[in-house]
């Protein structure tokens, strides 16, 4: 059996009237959202990475928020999720760097934090774009980087 035989190409890989073969065919046009993970919580970081990697995202990460800027303007992700307690460059002052540099609201920012101690509100007129309590479920997360990635 060839391998044609055996796999099914979705319709939006058509191939070209010049190709002979669907394995030569272009590749898909979708390309991978890339996410930053900003947390000192280095399980919590792991199992992020695998459950949006099998979601189909890139996914970066970074222990603390000095790392976290690094990779943002070198990697430009789509989605950034940001602890806001950590040590060394914590969650607060990646933002304030961010509005500093006039970096601010270019990128979405899902803040996932377990112990929010101040107004929501406040932390969204930071130039937040949502917050996601700890725990927080999976699907929520998915939805809401679906929601806020361009």
């Amino acid at each position: 059996m060839s391998l044609a035989a055996v796999l099914e190409w979705p319709s939006s890989w058509q191939k070209r009237s010049n190709e002979s073969h669907p394995a030569r065919s272009a590749s898909p046009t979708w390309t991978k959202k890339r996410i930053l993970v900003i947390d000192d919580d280095l399980p919590l970081r792991g199992m992020l990475a695998a459950a949006l990697r099998q979601h189909g995202f890139q996914v970066l990460l970074a222990g603390d928020g000095a790392e976290g800027q690094r990779a943002l303007t070198i990697h430009k992700p789509d989605v950034v999720l940001l602890d806001l307690a950590m040590p060394n460059v914590n969650g607060w002052d990646f933002l304030q760097r961010l509005r500093e540099t006039g970096h601010l609201g270019t990128t979405p920012i899902i803040v996932v934090s377990a112990h929010l101690r101040v107004d929501p509100q406040a932390v969204l007129q930071m130039g937040v774009s949502a917050i996601l309590p700890k725990p927080f479920n999976l699907p929520d997360l998915i939805n809401l980087i679906e929601h806020l990635s361009p």
